[in-house]
């Protein structure tokens, strides 16, 4: 792996699982209403959001998780230290916080609607590892380019 480009090729596929995950999660839960073997339709979100806005915000994240996504498909990325470096730490604190999150809805928090439902926390984890994998190619493709 000689080259940034290279490295965004070999990442791309995990961008696109998780993005697949992500857009299965907004697919999902509308199917809820209808197919009794998936989850509970609030099980999909804790309602800090209304329904709407939160549809409207998951199509706006995929888009640019498609575009993205893409351009690591083409090679074509440049990379930032800078951003790779605010990348990774914005998704480690988000990952933490999600973790975080979901071990107090396990727990000492059962019952409070926005801790107590696993499906949202797992799909921002989703989230926080497409910041944090984004995050990383923009670290070490920058060492790529500097050797």
């Amino acid at each position: 792996m000689d080259r940034p480009s290279d490295f965004a090729k070999k990442l791309a596929p995990w961008l696109w699982l998780l993005m697949g995950l992500f857009a299965l999660r907004v697919v999902a839960q509308p199917l809820a209403l209808v197919w009794d073997w998936l989850p509970a339709f609030e099980e999909w979100h804790s309602t800090t959001l209304p329904y709407f806005w939160l549809v409207f915000f998951q199509l706006l994240i995929l888009l640019v998780m498609i575009i993205i996504s893409a351009r690591f498909s083409a090679g074509r990325v440049q990379p930032s230290p800078r951003l790779g470096l605010a990348l990774l730490s914005f998704g480690a604190v988000y990952m933490g916080v999600m973790i975080v999150r979901l071990v107090l809805g396990m727990s000492v928090l059962r019952g409070d609607p926005w801790f107590d439902r696993p499906l949202p926390t797992i799909f921002h984890l989703v989230l926080a590892s497409f910041v944090i994998t984004v995050g990383w190619f923009h670290r070490r493709a920058s060492e790529i380019s500097n050797s």
